[in-house]
């Protein structure tokens, strides 16, 4: 029996002696690669974006010397920090090792030609710098992703949600936006509303001169209702569009007979006109502003919010 004992421990000695051994000797086969950029752009510079869904909608983004802009708009300003930051991203996706190297994987996991969540095309003028399909979502911000010149699928971390193929999440939507401290009056209808500088203002009434400028409502003894003054400037100036709806007028917008028609004036800058129209049989707003050649789809939020601060009665409430 001692014999026996003696036998299997020098066999388990052996044994690990051996594991050890051909631990230090033997490839590192398990060890995790390093990541690797999927997108070997370098130093080039895209110019020229081109996204597309599997539904069929595509949109296309385009780098001029006045910034990026969205190509189906005539050259409408395009969220350029949002451009950008799309491509920092694309720039940053790493693989480590494939998950399937086949084509016959790729309709399967949707970066086929023809089968695929997003398909995103960089260039520099005529030159094409790559092609990417991303495809389906193997957890939530993962996506499987394959370059148009090679068969290997890779999990990246990206979603879809990031690359939308649609113009109205690619324009400036701020394009309307204003420095509010230019406002010098608002006309709204036959009401003029004017405002006083600081130094004009009530000397003994401290607390209100620091807290900005009055309004003045001209030809009438009652003072307008400053905060709700104060927010039509900001509503006006701070202004987010929902959508271009090109530069062709139509009856359907409503403009005909607006629902609110107001000018609001910068001092030596020529005034800029507003007319917001109610959608015929839709649930929105269109605005035409003199900043611009293009009408505006708004949300009907901000449309009956613009038209309730505009409000006569609401403007020349008495202050709370």
């Amino acid at each position: 029996m001692q014999k026996t004992i003696r036998l299997l421990a020098l066999l388990l000695a052996v044994q690990v002696v051996a594991a050890v051994a051909l631990g230090f000797s033997a490839p590192r086969l398990a060890a995790r690669p390093d990541p690797v950029p999927l997108l070997a752009l370098a130093d080039a510079v895209p110019d020229r974006i081109a996204i597309a869904n599997g539904d069929g909608d595509s949109v296309e983004l385009i780098k001029t010397d006045a910034g990026w802009q969205v190509a189906v708009h005539d050259g409408f300003p395009a969220d350029s920090a949002k451009v950008e930051g799309l491509l920092r991203q694309l720039r940053e996706l790493t693989y480590r090792a494939p998950v399937a190297t086949s084509s016959s994987a790729h309709a399967r996991l949707k970066v086929a030609e023809d089968a695929f969540e997003r398909r995103i095309t960089l260039a520099a003028g005529e030159d094409t710098l790559a092609t990417l399909y991303l495809g389906s979502s193997p957890s939530v911000r993962r996506m499987h992703a394959r370059r148009a010149d090679d068969n290997a699928v890779h999990e990246v971390e990206f979603a879809s949600y990031e690359a939308p193929a649609t113009a109205s999440d690619w324009i400036d939507k701020t394009v309307l936006q204003l420095p509010a401290d230019e406002v010098t009056a608002l006309q709204v209808a036959d009401l003029r509303l004017v405002r006083t500088a600081p130094q004009q203002a009530d000397e003994a009434a401290d607390e209100a001169a620091e807290a900005g400028p009055a309004w003045q409502a001209e030809g009438l003894d009652q003072p307008p209702n400053q905060a709700a003054v104060d927010d039509l400037v900001r509503r006006l100036t701070q202004l987010r569009i929902g959508d271009v709806l090109g530069r062709e007028a139509r009856p359907e917008y409503g403009l005909e007979q607006p629902r609110l028609t107001l000018t609001l004036e910068r001092g030596e800058a020529e005034p800029v006109e507003y007319r917001l129209g109610k959608m015929a049989d839709e649930d929105g707003y269109v605005l035409k502003t003199s900043l611009r050649p293009e009408y505006f789809r708004l949300p009907s939020y901000t449309g009956e919010g613009l038209v309730e601060a505009a409000d006569r009665e609401t403007l020349l409430a008495a202050d709370s």
